[in-house]
């Protein structure tokens, strides 16, 4: 096994993991530590250093909200059990690498993963992610940390161009730097490198896939729950335009009550966190007030518009949602009646309105809820993904779709947001979910589905034990192939496909 490496920047030694025959190097810097004069300015390269560094330990958590103490709160219980005990610090640039490889000479296929969080919280090693599993399907494994919120996600007129308010993004560029000048110590392929990121992680690596600076550093894409083209009235996003990120930056300093960026780098991270985060209320990951800026560097057009305007990455991509994280709202609020329901329908579609109309069921309340809760086509999340990927495959590019709508047992939760972690992770042995037999066969396949993606930029072929698996289609707008997890993977059937294909259409402007 590969126990110790020599990296660019000095030797390392890894730890067997739980499955000795796999190498894990905990927090391993990819970058400076993003502290004083180097906060809110784009991520540096590590110093070298001298002997051996032994990579046993995980790095501190990114600035916010302290995970785990909140036992009311219901991905406490899911994700974060021991969230608490983690140091926090802004020193937080690290990454987490596990690797099966025996020697240097193997170029094994690497996947990329970012987590998410609203961009505001969440760590690379969340309870949920099982580098060990996902390394024992012939991948190396790698999670980032990145500077989050306020501290990741901060514009001012006086900063630098070059970080104008994607501090954290570029350090995810940044690690993927790293991944592609050291990767091959660690058996891996620097040419085979595949983003995955869970929703802020899916916004992030969507935001890549339309970066000018992305280009080169990974040759696939996967987006779970995040990362699908918004609606062109808003929805999650549009991202910020630099003027808006520099007022809420100078919002910021008036918070604090400082008047330049050198005194606010003076200031405690705690006192610049809590601040912005309490002047901007919202929960858990708060409003999203700290998300990506248009900057014109990092980010020189909105993604909606790049993805319209045909400027995303040529390469494959895996694309959608969990199934439980859209129904909700759809029932929920001013759209839970038919009449609220007709009223949003013809404020969206305008004179189109009637066409979708006349597709939904609206003869009696009962019938409606049935329709709705059953048709998956007017639901925000599904359809951005899939309109994204009938974008790509309009433009001659591969993209392969998939919901889950998996038996998630232990409460009423159904297949909720973030629940698709523990099978792309095959880590049910880490959830306190009473599973059984069905749920590890599904976590093998779907986990062998995303490895195998990773490998050849196609998911279909065998799972981890040779078993083929159920042929997965590329998305094209005359099929709509679409694979859904529940007790097995099979297409997704249900629903009007006129339905999905007049809200795709109207999600990239073609109506």
């Amino acid at each position: 096994m590969l126990r110790t490496v020599q990296t660019k920047y000095g030797t390392l030694q890894g730890v067997p993991s739980g499955d000795p025959r796999i190498t894990v190097f905990k927090g391993v810097p990819y970058a400076k530590p993003p502290v004083g004069e180097l906060r809110w300015r784009a991520p540096r390269e590590p110093e070298p250093w001298d002997g051996v560094l032994v990579a046993d330990k995980f790095g501190p958590i990114a600035p916010q909200p302290q995970p785990g103490e909140d036992w009311t709160d219901f991905y406490t219980k899911e994700l974060n059990p021991t969230g608490y005990e983690w140091e926090m610090s802004e020193d937080c640039l690290y990454l987490n690498i596990w690797s099966p490889a025996r020697s240097t000479s193997e170029k094994l296929p690497v996947f990329f993963y970012i987590h998410g969080g609203g961009f505001t919280a969440g760590y690379p090693y969340e309870v949920e992610f099982d580098g060990e599993r996902v390394a024992r399907n012939g991948v190396i494994f790698i999670t980032v940390g990145y500077r989050l919120n306020a501290l990741g996600f901060f514009s001012h007129k006086d900063l630098d161009e070059e970080s104008q308010g994607n501090q954290g993004l570029l350090d995810q560029l940044q690690a993927l730097k790293w991944v592609k000048e050291n990767i091959a110590a660690f058996g891996g392929d620097p040419d085979r490198v595949t983003i995955c990121g869970q929703s802020a992680g899916g916004m992030s690596v969507a935001c890549h896939m339309n970066s000018p600076l992305g280009k080169g550093l990974f040759s696939g894409a996967i987006m779970m729950s995040g990362g699908g083209i918004r609606p062109p009235e808003g929805g999650v996003g549009p991202w910020l335009s630099l003027e808006q990120g520099q007022k809420n930056g100078q919002d910021l300093l008036d918070y604090l009550g400082v008047k330049t960026i050198d005194e606010a780098r003076g200031l405690p991270w705690q006192l610049i966190v809590r601040t912005a985060l309490g002047r901007w209320p919202g929960g858990r990951i708060g409003p999203m007030i700290w998300r990506t800026t248009v900057d014109g560097v990092y980010m020189t057009e909105e993604t909606r518009d790049s993805i319209l305007n045909g400027h995303t990455l040529d390469i494959p991509v895996m694309i959608g949602c969990c199934k439980g994280e859209n129904l909700p709202r759809m029932l929920r609020g001013d759209l839970a009646s038919r009449e609220a329901f007709t009223a949003e329908a013809r404020r969206r579609y305008g004179d189109r309105a009637d066409e979708l109309l006349s597709k939904v069921d609206l003869s009696s309340e009962e019938a409606f809820e049935k329709f709705v809760r059953g048709e998956l086509g007017l639901a925000g999340g599904f359809t951005g993904a899939m309109a994204t990927a009938r974008k790509f495959s309009e433009l001659g590019r591969k993209a392969y779709t998939f919901v889950f709508d998996h038996d998630i047992p232990g409460d009423e939760a159904g297949s909720f947001h973030g629940s698709d972690m523990w099978f792309v992770f095959d880590s049910l042995g880490h959830s306190w979910r009473p599973f059984e037999g069905k749920h590890y066969d599904l976590a093998r396949q779907v986990s062998s589905y995303w490895a195998n993606f990773v490998k050849n930029g196609d998911p279909n072929g065998c799972d981890r034990i040779g078993k083929p698996l159920p042929e997965w289609k590329p998305f094209t707008p005359d099929e709509m192939f679409t694979i859904v997890f529940r007790d097995q993977p099979e297409q997704l059937k249900e629903g009007s496909d006129e339905i999905k294909a007049f809200t795709q259409k109207y999600m990239l402007n073609e109506l």
